[in-house]
């Protein structure tokens, strides 16, 4: 997986360059405090009174810690420097909220022209126009917010690179949940981690969950991020970006509206959309998009369209089932831009299970003829029935069933080392077709076996020694692996997690004696699943 690897690195470099040492300087502001006043400087025991107050004493290195509800906007006065960043943060235990209920029409919650700035633990809430705005600047990390009830969501232009949002939450807006867009310059290098994005307010809007602009952008990378609830979920026309572990479903249009080049996506679900799970959209210019082991399923007029044949479709490990009316669909009269293989081909309507041009209509029963028209799909299945593929297809638990056509049965070569949930592939003697590997050593992990345990690293990054807490309803036997970022193990042990909390350490060196320094992949294992974090040792 050359291109993935490639992904990957890019937005790794996001991350190291964005988790930081501790400020230098706190300030507190706490509305609540009896002694609250600008006038104060800041302490616990004398803090400021307004949010603003807290921007002007801040600079490079400083955290403003916030408690309280706040109905004025936060401008930002100046920004940090690499290594060094302003933090705004919830105090520890606290609720700091950013409301607009009583702000003026057109106003937002937090505007920025800053670079390295960080925002973590806010509620960002009833702004008329944005929750949060950002012009341009470098090193913007979102951590841990939630922005809803506004006109717009969080909004980038102007050139906005190497940004990191993480576990942010954004619901009940107009227009968009995240938007980047060109502006003055393209905004690039973006990563989204463990995000979701719902809930329009208004259906007769084209809300877009999560849109990458038009334009010179590039680089932007999803992890284990949601959309539901908008019109369209992914709008994506940028190019070299990946979607890893991601979910769109139940909108208004589309799951995944691709307009750009050398888009990804890797164990990625798409579900029960009104339109089309996946559209290649025409741009005018050439583009090229890859699937690897996703499943999508359920929509009402295309599950997979492609529009115009200047763009490439490789599709490999994938499932397309559950379609209303067509299943795999090319609106012009041309497969040379098709090329896929291991994939497994399902249609509610069997007369257009596959369909090119809205002429040549190919059903299961002429699976042959579509392989041998188009030189692709040698190893693919076609099927009359989704029955038995996925543990609850009218449910919409696509995890693969036991007796699933889908196991063992997929390309070994460059497929992802995981699944949609985590777990490692293959469990059995091949790689499954589809986001979901089957877990044939511990039959299929409902819901509530999985989140049985959390794990969680601290200090992060650091310096000697990571700290992992576990906190398992029951025990569990388990192997703790650590990898680098090109999969390579460095320390592997096997351990005992009892009921409650556990304490694992690990300073940093290998199995081969080296101290390791850089980002990895720590990998948890157990009967109950797998957790992995991200570790920075530095």
């Amino acid at each position: 997986m050359n291109r993935m690897m490639h992904h990957t690195l890019a937005w790794v470099g996001v991350l190291l360059a964005l988790t930081l040492p501790c400020a230098a300087t706190n300030y507190h502001v706490n509305t609540n405090h009896a002694s609250a006043s600008d006038s104060n400087p800041g302490t616990p025991d004398l803090p400021l009174k307004t949010l603003q107050r807290g921007t002007e004493l801040a600079h490079t290195g400083d955290t403003v810690f916030i408690t309280g509800v706040y109905n004025e906007s936060l401008f930002i006065d100046r920004g940090g420097s690499d290594g060094a960043p302003i933090v705004f943060a919830a105090a520890p235990g606290a609720q700091a909220v950013i409301d607009g209920g009583t702000g003026d029409p057109g106003s937002n919650g937090i505007v920025s022209t800053h670079s390295w700035v960080h925002f973590e633990g806010l509620e960002i809430r009833n702004w008329s126009d944005n929750g949060m705005w950002f012009e341009g600047g470098a090193g913007i990390l979102i951590r841990d917010c939630e922005v809803h009830h506004v006109f717009y969501g969080i909004g980038m232009t102007d050139g906005c690179h190497d940004f990191v949002l993480e576990r942010v939450v954004m619901h009940h807006f107009d227009l968009y949940g995240f938007d980047a867009s060109p502006g003055t310059g393209p905004c690039y290098n973006g990563t989204f981690i463990d995000c979701v994005s719902h809930t329009g307010r208004d259906p007769s809007q084209n809300v877009d969950g999560f849109a990458l602009g038009h334009g010179n952008q590039h680089g932007f990378h999803f992890l284990r991020c949601e959309t539901y609830g908008v019109y369209d979920g992914f709008d994506i026309s940028s190019r070299e970006t990946t979607l890893e572990r991601c979910s769109a479903h139940d909108c208004l249009n589309g799951g995944y509206k691709l307009w750009q080049d050398e888009i990804l996506l890797v164990n990625c679900l798409s579900y029960h959309n009104e339109v089309t799970n996946v559209e290649l959209d025409w741009d005018g210019d050439a583009g090229s998009v890859t699937m690897w082991n996703c499943t999508f399923h359920d929509t009402e007029t295309f599950n997979i369209w492609v529009e115009n044949s200047g763009d490439s479709l490789f599709m490999y490990n994938c499932i397309v089932s559950g379609g209303d009316r067509l299943g795999l669909a090319f609106e012009q009269q041309n497969t040379r831009n098709f090329f896929g293989d291991y994939n497994i081909y399902h249609n509610d309507d069997p007369d257009r299970m596959i369909s090119v041009g809205y002429e040549d209509q190919y059903t299961p029963a002429m699976f042959s003829a579509w392989q041998t028209a188009t030189g692709q799909d040698a190893h693919s299945i076609a099927l009359t029935t989704d029955a038995g593929l996925y543990v609850d297809a009218e449910g919409y638990d696509l995890h693969l069933s036991a007796a699933s056509p889908a196991r063992d049965a997929g390309l070994g070569a460059d497929a992802p080392s995981t699944d949609f949930d985590g777990n490692p592939r293959p469990d059995g003697s091949a790689v499954d077709i589809g986001a979901c590997e089957y877990q044939s050593s511990t039959g299929m992990i409902p819901p509530a076996v999985v989140s049985a345990f959390t794990v969680q690293a601290y200090p992060n990054p650091a310096y000697e020694m990571v700290h992992l807490q576990i906190v398992a309803e029951q025990p569990l036997p388990a192997s703790l692996t650590v990898y680098d970022i090109t999969g390579r193990r460095l320390h592997q042990r096997d351990v005992l997690i009892d009921a409650g909390d556990t304490y694992l350490e690990w300073n940093g060196i290998t199995d081969a004696g080296v101290r390791a320094r850089g980002l990895f992949i720590a990998a948890l294992r157990t009967p109950a699943g797998t957790r992995q974090l991200w570790i920075l040792m530095r």
